[in-house]
């Protein structure tokens, strides 16, 4: 397997934070601290951090005390950050000190990942020697496009998963519950290799479908009904993320018909993908105008799809297009575009207030001459097992 080039994460990241005009960045998110550090300690919750990451010039200092590094410092070694101590002081005063060394003017800072308190202390301490500049998806659009190791490590969760699922599809029966299958399911990737799962794995059969996040109850399948599985793994921290529409014996005219559309239309993101389309919102209306043409527009109620990677959802997204003005098409522009090394998901639905659901979604590979898919496809129709 591929190691990581942490090396050229590093440059990327810097090239991304001199073209926004900033001397530095301040790192909060534990996603892009481990993608550039390979440090990976989670953070308990907002108000809770493992450490910060310090990039400027002059600096790549990860800010952290010897009680978050203590057995992993080997994690760090090939990344050649430079652990910054808070073991005798607060992490906002090692930054401080830092960026007064270092001259830096403009530090920018994760806005979508630090506390107000936290900020205002960072802010405190710089005091007039530096300006914190809130910035927007920096090191997001540099993970967006995967390097190899990524990709083997995600390609190994998507395996995980899907052959997770063929042994659930073994065991699973009517009379079970959405709550039985979920656990069955992701007891299964944990076998296989995973560390856990990408995020709560959705169950929903019959009504329950027309609910796109639906949360597993203890209601039991039944016989020719939809049961939709969204799952997904994780393997050294990277996510994979797929969709499953199927019955248990004979199907409901119904499922057959929804099911037929989402496909289409689902094949129709690929193509798009396969005739060069690389804006976000164009793949998603080539899907969506499918299932707008069969009648159901008002039930396909979000995007087609989001990059997956250290997160479950992150860049590149491939949602509709909702901007009203110039500045907001800019903003939708840059975070859509769909560069070779992405990976997204690819899942239109259905849903159906009283009846239920049907996505299909799938892993893709995006590519210099087009796509692959990651996950394996169900070729038939409607998926459908004995009872």
């Amino acid at each position: 397997m591929a190691e990581a080039d942490y090396g050229q994460r590093l440059a990327r990241a810097r090239a991304a934070i001199t073209q926004a005009g900033l001397d530095g960045l301040l790192i909060t998110s534990q996603f892009n601290r481990r993608y550039l550090t390979g440090f990976t300690a989670h953070d308990g919750d907002f108000t809770e951090s493992s450490g910060w990451v310090l990039v400027t010039p002059q600096t790549f200092g990860l800010v952290a005390g010897t009680f978050q590094l203590s057995g992993v410092e080997d994690e760090i070694v090939p990344s050649s950050v430079q652990v910054l101590s808070t073991d005798k002081a607060q992490p906002w005063s090692v930054v401080a000190s830092a960026i007064k060394a270092d001259g830096t003017k403009r530090l920018g800072f994760e806005k979508d990942w630090i506390s107000y308190d936290r900020y205002s202390r960072v802010a405190r301490e710089l005091g007039g020697d530096a300006e914190l500049i809130p910035a927007d998806d920096l090191v997001e659009l540099v993970r967006a496009v995967k390097d190899e190791a990524e990709i083997a490590t995600m390609r190994r969760a998507a395996d995980i998963a899907d052959d997770a699922f063929e042994q659930l599809l073994e065991e699973i029966r009517v009379g079970m519950t959405e709550r039985e299958i979920a656990t069955l399911l992701e007891r299964h990737m944990v076998e296989l290799g995973a560390s856990g799962t990408s995020f709560p794995t959705i169950v929903a059969c019959g009504p329950g479908g027309a609910q796109p996040h639906a949360v597993p109850t203890d209601r039991p399948v039944r016989p020719g009904e939809p049961l939709l599985i969204d799952f997904g793994c994780v393997v050294d921290g990277y996510c994979s993320d797929t969709t499953r529409t199927f019955c248990i014996g004979e199907p409901d005219p119904k499922l057959v018909e929804l099911y037929d559309i989402v496909r289409r239309a689902q094949d129709a993101g690929f193509k798009a993908l396969q005739d060069g389309v690389r804006r976000g919102r164009d793949v998603d209306a080539a899907s969506r105008e499918v299932i707008t043409a069969a009648g159901y527009g008002e039930q396909y109620f979000h995007s087609l799809g989001h990059g997956i990677g250290l997160a479950i959802h992150e860049l590149p997204v491939t949602a509709r297009l909702r901007v009203q003005t110039p500045e907001a098409d800019a903003e939708m522009a840059r975070i859509e575009q769909l560069e070779p090394n992405s990976v997204i998901s690819n899942e239109p639905g259905i849903y159906i207030p009283g009846w239920g659901g049907v996505r299909l979604e799938d892993m893709v590979l995006v590519t210099a001459d087009g796509y692959e898919i990651m996950t394996v496809r169900n070729p038939e129709h409607v998926r459908s097992i004995a009872g």
